[in-house]
């Protein structure tokens, strides 16, 4: 694995020295600010739910997470989103840049839209990590599971 590969000619020459003959190359995003982890499950007691929680590597450290029914509105996404304890980091923690939550807001309600129209057919989505910066959210990893109809 290779990073900041900037120019064309960089890509090209690390890619003659790999030994294989097949690539991945994906954009670096830059300023990420926090990651989180958007999930929806299927849960037969429930219905759908929607879980927001500190994403990446601090999923499994911090614990730190909230779920709610779907569909969910506006507000309770907001509300949710600032329950978290990486909310502070979120919200421009100690005079640092704060990210876009109308971003995080369309990527959730994204994730909420497809779990909507494939009702029944979606098992579970998840985006671990989203990685949230001053302008964007963006979706660096996700998981979607087909299953049966309920």
């Amino acid at each position: 694995m290779v990073l900041n590969l900037l120019k064309s000619a960089s890509v090209a020459q690390h890619a003659k020295d790999m030994p294989c003959d097949q690539f991945l190359i994906e954009e670096m995003i830059a300023g990420g600010i926090a990651e989180l982890l958007v999930g929806v499950v299927l849960d037969p007691a429930h219905g759908y739910v929607l879980t927001l929680a500190a994403g990446g590597q601090l999923t499994e450290i911090l614990d730190d997470k909230v779920s709610l029914l779907l569909p969910a509105d506006e507000d309770s996404i907001f509300n949710a989103l600032s329950s978290l304890k990486i909310w502070p980091l979120l919200n421009g923690y100690r005079g640092g840049d704060s990210v876009d939550t109308t971003a995080i807001q369309k990527t959730i309600f994204g994730v909420q839209d497809f779990v909507t129209a494939n009702q029944g057919h979606v098992s579970e989505v998840e985006i671990n990590p989203l990685i949230c910066t001053k302008t964007d959210a963006i979706a660096a990893d996700a998981l979607i599971k087909i299953g049966e109809r309920l």
